[in-house]
Formats: C-alpha cells, structure tokens, sequence
C-alpha cells in the first residue's frame, strides 16, 4: 500500500472518486504542494500531479510521488497526459507566466497544454508579487481568464500574493466540486449568546461554538451558499466562511427579517434562557448583585417560525433524563415549533470535540455518535437531501 492510500477519506469522503489534476508552477510556494495534495487526499481525493521544469527547481519528483502515490508529469508523452479525464484541474501556485500562457492560448509543455485542453474545470490559485498582478496587460490577462474558470483570492502579506493553506483550497475544491446544496443559501446561528449585568458584565454559558463551525463547515463543502452568525466562541472561524456577530436574544429577534431569504437555517446557539435587568455602570458590591431582578427570553425558535418558512433545524439539549425521555421533549419540541429536524442529546454526553446526539427528522430518527465533524456531516447531508 502507497503511503498515500493509508491517509485517504482520513477527514472526509466527500471527494471520493474525484480525481484532481495538481499543477506546479514554479514559485516558492511549490512547497506548499506536498501539504496540499495531502489534504485533498483526506477528503477521498486521487490527485494526480503536473508540474513545469520552474516548478522542479523548489519541489522534486519524489516529494509529489511520495505525496500522491502517483508518477510526476513534468512533459508529454505518447499517452496524451492532456487529455486525461480530470473533474478538476488546480494550478496551485499559479504564477503570472501560466495565468498569461492561459489567458493566450500558449500551450508549450505539460502543465499548459493539459491546461488548454481543459479550462473550464481550471482553478488557479495566483501567487506572485503584487507588483506582478498590479501589471495592467497581466490585469488584461486576469479579466479573459475569470470568464472561463476560476481564480481563487491568495493570502495578501508583505507586498505579495501567498498560496492560501492547504486547509482552505481543499474547501474551495470541494465546495466547487460537490453540488448537493449548490444554489442553496444556509445560515448556522451559533456559539454561546450572552446577556449585560452591567457595563463590564454578562451572564452566558459554556457553550464554544464548535458544532456552529462544523455545520458551517460542511455546508460549505457541500456546495452551499452559507452565512455564520455567531456570538462567544472558543473556536477559530475560517475566512472562507462569512460570518456575523450577535450579542443575544433581542439581538436576534431584531433579525428576524433578513432571515426569510435563507433556504435553511441551522441553530445549534446555546441561548440564554434569563436576561438580568441590565444596571449601568459597574456593581460594586454583593448586596447590589443580590437585587437583581431577572426577566424571561422569548424563544428564539417559536419567534423565528412565525416569520420563516423555510427549513429550520432546532437542538434539543438536556440532562439527567433517559434516552426515551429525550426523544420524547425534542419530538415535543419539533411539534411546538414547527421544525423539520432536531438534534436531541445530552449534556453529559458531550465534549469539546465529541458528542452524541439523536437527529430526528419526519417520523424517523438516526443516532450519531463520535467527533462534532462527523455528526455535524451527517445533519448537513440529510438537510441536503431535503432541500
């Protein structure tokens, strides 16, 4: 077995059956290539590596043998390498010299020629000098390109045009590969929302916003057109993923009418259900704490029904209560506020990075069990196959 095959569908196997044409070009960042054909890879991807003789001065053949298990094709032979059947093509770096070879129809060595023979599956991933992009015939050459495939944005440092991190351009790939929500416009409302005691304090929860990011995550990766509004959180958001903040409940209800244009909204927020009568200022003393009046939240969900047609996905969380006395409140649930699925669990049986949970949708219901990705996949598959 190739060193390869030990890692694929490690992450994921949403690029499974998907074969990715690599293309190096000859930048530094070529040796960002091995990581990127990695990740691709853990997402069940069989990648397939080009490069230019430029590209071979930063990056050897082996280092891409090693990466993807498959031979380097750095010129073109009797077996017509161009005409491979590719679903993707990734120019990953792109330099100025092969998005102008492109653009023209230039097509002298491997890397060019599998490239004209398949633009429309292009994606490049441009990586020079600012310099280089600010030229107005390179800028020409820019516009004849975005006509036909896709130009990814680079990383913006120090004057220049970096490779994104291997992370980021496997979700771009899968997102532009994958279609099961393509089209579809998907909001995730999460992490912990928050209430003002005073001017310097709040009352919240423990919530860190992990499956938030997870659902966003994979609704990206299935192809949607997704939107991450978030409040407290304790995980980093890539900026793939647009996102919001909110503060809490009120916040939200104030909202309320820019939700109607979203296919389906997710709320894994963990939303407070107190709010103290705010005091200005700062509380001095325990006595002061101690006469603070609090009020009841309205529920987040009923209020948003009222105004959203769409598909809407609702949790369910509680404690110290049987499997069948769960099933029971989230189906309760599911019927009060009108949802098309809830994801029902309980707290003791969730952690930072794994949980259980019940997804019940219809009269049907399925158990998950494992890391937050893995049950936040399986939640944004059977909305897709919903929608």
């Amino acid at each position: 077995m190739h060193p390869s095959d030990e890692i694929r569908g490690e992450k994921s196997d949403i690029l499974k059956g998907r074969r990715i044409a690599l293309c190096v070009t000859g930048s530094i960042a070529a040796v960002e290539s091995v990581k990127l054909a990695r990740e691709l890879i853990r997402h069940g991807a069989e990648v397939y590596p080009y490069a230019t003789s430029s590209a071979l001065q930063f990056l050897g053949k082996d280092a891409l043998l090693f990466a993807t298990g498959n031979p380097v094709v750095d010129k073109l032979t009797g077996k017509d390498e161009h005409l491979e059947p590719f679903d993707l093509v990734l120019v990953a770096p792109a330099t100025a010299n092969i998005i102008s070879k492109a653009a023209c129809g230039i097509a002298d060595d491997a890397v060019s020629t599998l490239i004209l023979a398949n633009l429309r599956r292009c994606v490049f991933v441009p990586t020079m000098a600012e310099k280089m992009m600010e030229n107005p015939i390179f800028q020409e050459n820019i516009r004849k390109l975005e006509k036909y495939c896709r130009l990814l944005e680079p990383r913006r440092e120090e004057g220049k045009l970096k490779i994104p991190d291997a992370e980021t351009l496997a979700a771009e790939v899968m997102h532009i590969l994958r279609e099961d929500l393509k089209g579809k416009k998907i909001l995730v409302i999460g992490g912990a929302g928050y209430e003002k005691i005073d001017n310097f304090r709040i009352i919240t929860n423990l919530s860190t916003g992990k499956m938030a990011l997870e659902l966003a995550r994979y609704a990206y990766y299935y192809g949607g057109d997704v939107k991450l509004l978030i409040s407290l959180h304790s995980v980093e958001i890539p900026h793939y993923i647009p996102q919001e903040s909110f503060s809490g409940v009120e916040d939200l209800l104030s909202m309320l009418d820019r939700f109607r244009e979203y296919d389906a909204i997710i709320v894994p927020a963990a939303l407070p259900d107190f709010k103290p009568k705010k005091m200005e200022g700062k509380i001095k003393d325990l006595e002061s704490f101690r006469k603070i009046e609090y009020g009841e939240n309205p529920k987040f969900l009923k209020e948003l029904r009222k105004v959203y047609d769409g598909f809407l996905i609702g949790f369910k969380a509680e404690s110290g209560i049987s499997e069948e006395e769960l099933i029971r409140r989230a189906r309760e649930r599911m019927k009060e506020y009108s949802l098309d699925m809830v994801i029902a669990n309980l707290l003791e049986d969730v952690d930072r990075e794994s949980t259980k949970a019940i997804i019940i949708f219809d009269d049907d219901m399925e158990k998950v069990e494992g890391k937050k990705e893995k049950v936040a996949k399986r939640i944004v598959e059977i909305m897709a196959e919903s929608l």
